[in-house]
């Protein structure tokens, strides 16, 4: 979405910008008693006198600059996932959100008893906020959180972080395409 986000931004400054420049050129041409180089004066002038309101194409422009100025303000005010992570071993460092997840689903892999985990890291204030979905008994949910809480402390996160465990349990493996006889 930050690359819409981007897109969307050129795009409205280059059009303020082309639309400025238009408008510059235009107001010299007028300023020195020529014809316009790009809009006919004459041309415009009737056509925005006689334009109303209730026209459908003046409808849809509005619609559309609405919209789209919309969509632009809520792209830019949705909090997105971050990229970094700061970390407290030292001032200005930070480290990439998606390698921490990954490490940090390797130490709770590395549990045993636990087949499959994944985790994801968001920014809380200053701190972490992780969350550990790991398949394996519930038992091992303290276990889970141990490793990663000391893979977190070694990383640089604040011991007071909040690290949310969910143990699911194994599902059974469904036998496709084999019919059981009795």
């Amino acid at each position: 979405m930050r690359l819409i986000n981007r897109l969307a931004a050129i795009l409205l400054a280059l059009t303020l910008l082309g639309g400025g420049a238009l408008v510059i050129i235009e107001v010299f041409a007028v300023a020195l008693h020529r014809p316009g180089l790009v809009v006919d004066h004459e041309s415009w002038y009737r056509a925005l006198t006689t334009t109303r309101l209730r026209d459908p194409w003046v409808r849809t422009g509005i619609v559309t600059a609405g919209v789209t100025g919309l969509l632009i303000l809520v792209g830019q005010t949705v909090r997105w996932k971050p990229e970094r992570l700061p970390t407290r071993l030292a001032d200005g460092w930070h480290l990439q959100r998606r390698s921490v997840e990954r490490h940090l689903a390797g130490t709770a892999d590395s549990v045993p008893g636990v087949a499959f985990a994944s985790v994801m890291v968001r920014r809380e204030g200053g701190g972490w906020r992780t969350r550990v979905r790991a398949v394996g008994e519930a038992s091992l949910g303290t276990a889970v959180e141990n490793a990663v809480r000391r893979e977190l402390a070694r990383l640089g996160a604040d011991p007071d972080d909040p690290v949310h465990v969910d143990m699911v349990g194994p599902r059974p493996v469904p036998l496709a395409g084999i019919r059981l006889r009795r």
